[in-house]
């Protein structure tokens, strides 16, 4: 997928007029992306709309100007977009009770190495990009991890031609699996036929 450039932006004020136009569409967009794997995950596919919006909006916030911080967030916001015949999802753990969520993440330490697009009798196993990863401590997961499920040429063309498509955690401590809905999978079709 095409990275964001700073022409892709829009100077904050100029922003301002079409912030409500874009939070909406951005809405719509997320309800069609977001998937409650179990009571405890959810992820949100990554799609170029989806991360120019997330730069917007740190732009308008903070009224950024300084060509040399909207390099280095572009940079970073960059790395959520899939490459080349990948997928990516920003991917939660979700316990409102701190001290649970931190027992919880103790026990799926690696877990961003075990979720898996299961379509067609094949599957597809995420990763985490290196400069990613937050620093952990040796027995602790993070709660949000940004995930890349990359496709070898068959699987592409595997995936392109699916009807049904789950998204499954494969963890050997924690194991949950959800069917992505036909327009979820639609969009996900679309965007790996385009990148």
């Amino acid at each position: 997928m095409m990275k964001l450039t700073k022409k892709d932006l829009l100077p904050y004020q100029e922003y301002q007029n079409f912030h409500e136009k874009f939070l909406q569409e951005v809405i719509q967009e997320k309800k069609v992306l977001r998937v409650n794997i179990s009571d405890k995950m959810s992820g949100v596919f990554e799609t170029k709309l989806t991360v120019f919006y997330q730069v917007q909006e740190m732009i308008r916030a903070e009224q950024i100007e300084d060509e040399t911080y909207i390099d280095d967030m572009l940079e970073v916001y960059n790395e959520l977009l899939p490459e080349k015949n990948e997928l990516s999802m920003t991917f939660f753990i979700e316990i409102p009770n701190q001290q649970e969520l931190r027992a919880f993440n103790k026990t799926i330490i690696g877990v961003e190495n075990h979720v898996q697009l299961h379509f067609a009798g094949t599957s597809v196993t995420s990763y985490e990009p290196d400069d990613e990863k937050n620093d952990e401590e040796e027995n602790y997961t993070q709660s949000v991890h940004y995930l890349h499920f990359p496709f070898t040429g068959e699987q592409r063309e595997q995936f392109l031609k699916a009807s049904q498509v789950s998204l499954k955690v494969a963890h050997p401590n924690y194991q949950a699996e959800k069917e992505l809905s036909k327009e979820l999978v639609q969009k996900l079709q679309d965007q790996l036929s385009e990148n």
